[in-house]
């Protein structure tokens, strides 16, 4: 038999249990109700108790830049160019950029290219003006060269730009007049600085030097293989006042040929070189069996419109445009259509009318140059979508991923 002091501790264990057991419910109740995990939800029913680990952060490396790549410049208020993969829809990474900076590829596939300003104190005191070259792998600041000066501007894909050989890098200026700085990227090192009045929207040609647009109406042609750069310049072919052309229009940098957009919709073939060749216009409207667009006031007619308006398949020709119900100067109104044309047969092959959350929505788009190639495009709220180039469907999207200019890589 128990004896009675054996009994009375019997006694007690048994009504401490219930207690234990209600105030373990309570615990567990409340760390649940402040979203704090608590060690005794990890137990087991054999006891054994398993400890959350901590996440360990780690830093690494990106893979080789792939063709379904887009890079995303900032906008809506974020700063960097992102990195999408259209295959996969991740972030592969970020270029560090801010403000009015501008954003080039390194043909040579080595670098990322960034040409920046700060100040000492952030909106004053010393300017200073520099290219920055970022390792495409580890994504690391690998080169710093101070420059004289750059034009401020944002969302233009032809203010920084790297000459078809890998060696040099052109940087858009306005101090007074426009200039170009040229920088030597093999010594790191600012070169020198050409004067180029009334001239902006350079493209690299597959010779040693570029082009680049003029107010007057003609192209002009910087040569850098001698002791000095030497000038040409086109006669006219193009109005500045009535119909200029996009700054965002498209060159492919392996041939030099350059697809030129106006604001009224005529595309202007041009090949790049010594001596450029400049084609004939065609109409985009004549081209869908419309009236040719024009410049005059209150003239309605779809027009291309949006910040990067037009995007070029290189290998076969295709150019796709964003297109609006417009008149003259609504250049950057938003797309209600994406047009297809045939560069080579000045034919449209078909028009996209965009509906849901596309519609009036997208300025830029973009085309990889693969041969299964993807169509990007963004809106002015930050939204990257990818598109079926042939439906127009959508493949995917990223919120909040920059909505500005949009980079592929060039074959």
């Amino acid at each position: 038999m128990l004896s009675a002091r054996t009994a009375f501790r019997l006694a007690v264990l048994a009504l401490a249990l219930p207690v234990a057991a209600h105030g373990q419910t309570q615990s567990q109740n409340r760390a649940q109700t402040n979203g704090i995990a608590s060690p005794l939800q990890h137990v087991s029913p054999t006891g054994a108790v398993t400890i959350p680990q901590a996440e360990v952060p780690s830093v690494s490396t990106l893979d080789p830049v792939q063709p379904h790549w887009v890079f995303v410049n900032r906008g809506n208020g974020q700063d960097g160019t992102r990195i999408f993969d259209g295959d996969s829809g991740k972030m592969r990474g970020m270029v560090n950029m801010y403000g009015q900076d501008s954003f080039s590829f390194d043909p040579l596939g080595r670098n990322f290219y960034v040409a920046q300003t700060i100040w000492s104190k952030l909106d004053r005191g010393t300017r200073q003006d520099m290219l920055l070259a970022y390792d495409v792998r580890s994504l690391k600041l690998v080169a710093e060269v101070p420059i004289p000066g750059r034009m401020l501007i944002g969302n233009r894909t032809h203010n920084l730009v790297i000459t078809s050989d890998g060696k040099k890098a052109l940087i858009y200026n306005m101090q007074p007049s426009s200039s170009v700085n040229v920088v030597d990227l093999e010594k790191k090192a600012f070169e020198q600085k050409i004067e180029l009045p009334g001239c902006a929207t350079m493209f690299t040609n597959t010779i040693n030097g570029f082009s680049a647009l003029c107010s007057n109406g003609t192209l002009a042609t910087v040569a850098m293989d001698g002791a000095k750069p030497t000038i040409t310049r086109s006669a006219p072919f193009f109005s500045a006042t009535e119909d200029p052309i996009f700054d965002t229009s498209i060159i492919d940098p392996k041939t030099g040929k350059a697809t030129l957009l106006s604001y009224s919709g005529m595309i202007t073939p041009v090949t790049l070189g010594a001596t450029p060749q400049i084609g004939t216009p065609w109409s985009l409207q004549q081209a869908a069996f419309m009236r040719k667009g024009t410049y005059t006031p209150m003239d309605v007619n779809w027009m291309p419109g949006g910040r990067q308006p037009i995007a070029v398949h290189h290998a076969t020709g295709r150019i796709y445009v964003l297109m609006h119900m417009g008149e003259y100067w609504s250049e950057y109104e938003p797309a209600q259509e994406i047009w297809v044309l045939d560069g080579n047969t000045h034919k449209l092959i078909r028009r996209h009318a965009l509906g849901g959350e596309l519609k009036g929505k997208l300025s830029n788009i973009a085309v990889s140059q693969d041969g299964n190639p993807q169509l990007y495009a963004s809106d002015g709220s930050g939204n990257t979508f990818v598109l079926d180039p042939q439906t127009m469907e959508k493949k995917r999207s990223w919120d909040n991923s920059g909505g500005g200019i949009l980079y592929t890589v060039q074959p």
